[in-house]
């Protein structure tokens, strides 16, 4: 059963990064997702589970009991619950008396995937996609964050898909103002994605581990997959370096949102895998103020409110695409 604080259903059924995969060892956690509090924990056998973060006795949040086997128990009175919600155990009754049906948490779907947990608060509409530059270990997929910014995730995702941003807000670290001027570059829509070909980019700074000593040309793909997850590669023509980035948004609330993180590569992998975090992590710092500063806070879908440009096709694209989707938390 749903609660009151959920209303955008295509979020509903959507899933949303809750915490990093290897993080998440003994102690369940709480997270909140559109509003509604969260229990996950990993069981004794490995899987992960997610339950709303409420003890149906008293109240109680979950994620403040502990772990035992299989089960979650509640801090107040030692309830037990399963990974399907289902109270297994009440300490304060005799062991031959039956466990009330309404003994129940209620349960929602958790996966791994990336690096990361996922959790879906209704029935998801698909899957996640196969990405094999995050799956595949062979490209050192770093998960990186969480980052907790005070504005919408669908401002983030759009954040993401901009290029004209990089020369300013990353002035001297991924583009420079005097290599301002965006090459004409095409957005394609297909089922479940919004995408851009091939977008050259002038970076001062090469890559950790790169070959190029100076700057050089980098080649942007952008893609929107989920609405509230997108992902890039760049790749140097000279050599076929490539490094990814996958960034998907946990909507906390309408104006709040942890923002998750994998990196990839195909190279460098003699340099310590903190040095790509750490450069991650500069500059999503450099994103992240601006987002903030943004207003609205919640994202126009109505295109007559702001000024659009050419360069921004494929941000137009993403608005339109969440129109289509019927997408309403997070936007105006």
């Amino acid at each position: 059963m749903l609660t009151a604080t959920v209303k955008d259903t295509v979020l509903l059924n959507e899933w949303h990064p809750v915490f990093i995969e290897k993080d998440l060892k003994e102690e369940p956690v709480s997270v909140i997702v559109l509003g509604e509090r969260v229990a996950v924990f990993r069981a004794a056998s490995g899987q992960v589970y997610a339950l709303r973060d409420l003890c149906i006795h008293r109240g109680a949040m979950l994620s403040k009991g502990r772990v035992e086997g299989e089960t979650l128990v509640c801090p107040y009175h030692g309830w037990k619950y399963d990974g399907s919600g289902a109270c297994v155990c009440i300490p304060a009754q005799a062991k031959t008396d039956k466990i009330p049906l309404r003994a129940k948490a209620t349960k929602y779907q958790a996966v791994e995937k990336y690096g990361l947990v996922w959790v879906c608060l209704g029935e998801p509409t698909s899957e996640l996609p196969y990405l094999e530059e995050f799956e595949n270990p062979e490209y050192r997929p770093l998960p990186c964050g969480p980052y907790a910014v005070h504005a919408a995730g669908t401002r983030v995702i759009e954040n993401f898909t901009d290029f004209a941003h990089l020369m300013f807000v990353h002035g001297g670290l991924l583009g420079h103002p005097d290599y301002a001027e965006l090459p004409d570059f095409k957005v394609y829509k297909e089922p479940g994605r919004v995408y851009t070909g091939d977008v050259p980019i002038f970076q001062p700074v090469a890559h950790s581990g790169s070959e190029m000593e100076e700057g050089t040309t980098y080649v942007y793909v952008k893609e929107v997959f989920r609405p509230l997850a997108a992902r890039l590669s760049k790749r140097d023509a000279a050599t076929g370096q490539t490094l990814w980035i996958l960034l998907t948004v946990l909507p906390v609330e309408e104006k709040e949102c942890l923002v998750y993180m994998s990196v990839s590569r195909n190279y460098g992998f003699e340099v310590p895998d903190e040095q790509f975090i750490n450069f991650q992590d500069t500059v999503f710092e450099q994103d992240k103020w601006i987002i903030e500063t943004q207003k609205p806070e919640l994202l126009p879908l109505d295109l007559q409110l702001e000024l659009n440009h050419k360069a921004d096709s494929l941000s137009v694209a993403y608005r339109r695409w969440l129109i289509e989707l019927g997408v309403t938390f997070g936007t105006t």
